[in-house]
């Protein structure tokens, strides 16, 4: 069994840096947003996403789905990945991004939820699940001004969580193997009616105490 989380220093300092934004009366949420109360369907957050030009990596936040808070998508770029990964299918896209996971946002502006999308949905160049499961590692996020302690809080998300996003990158394959052989006549990639390829609740309070319990 896969534990949620390993890394307890990675977990303290999300939790730093959580309590650190909420004494600003702030979130990730909040700050993504930049005042507005909730985000605007399909709109990107910040505009232009935040994108570290030294590590290549990339995140975004938005809302498409029913009932939602909003969610962020996170990616490698390939001139910032481990030598050696090629995709599985390819993008026209020079420096073209690979999507890590999906993180939800809950009402109070913290994560909630992590998941794995099909390749349709962002449009990336899809890796196999130990490629990209090589990219979490290394995967580092920097930002400046107002977004700076979003960029430290994901990155550090994703190190906490990172058994947790390896597991779910697995099942993402799964997934889409399962849909392959049994429910889809052409390609499961482009399949609208795939969207959603693993999912997993978190509550990253419950889930730091747990390690250290």
């Amino acid at each position: 069994m896969v534990k949620v989380a390993a890394d307890k220093p990675a977990g303290l300092r999300l939790r730093s840096l959580w309590l650190a934004m909420a004494e600003k009366g702030d979130s990730p949420l909040s700050l993504l947003l930049a005042g507005e109360a909730r985000p605007a369907p399909h709109r990107h957050y910040p505009d232009g996403d935040v994108y570290d030009s030294l590590h290549h990596s990339q995140f975004y936040c938005h809302v498409h789905r029913a009932g939602e808070i909003g969610h962020l998508h996170l990616f490698q770029r390939s001139k910032g990945m481990p030598a050696g990964l090629t995709p599985l299918v390819p993008s026209d896209e020079d420096n073209a991004p690979c999507h890590l996971v999906a993180v939800g946002f809950g009402p109070g502006g913290d994560a909630v939820e992590l998941f794995t999308t099909n390749r349709w949905v962002t449009g990336e160049a899809w890796y196999a699940a130990a490629a990209v499961k090589a990219m979490l590692p290394g995967w580092r996020m920097a930002a400046t001004g107002r977004l700076a302690p979003v960029a430290a809080w994901v990155e550090a998300l994703v190190a906490f969580y990172r058994p947790a996003i390896e597991q779910l990158i697995d099942q993402r394959d799964a997934a889409v193997a399962v849909w392959r052989h049994g429910r889809c006549r052409g390609d499961p990639l482009n399949d609208g009616d795939l969207e959603v390829t693993s999912h997993r609740a978190i509550d990253p309070v419950a889930d730091l105490a747990a390690l250290e319990g």
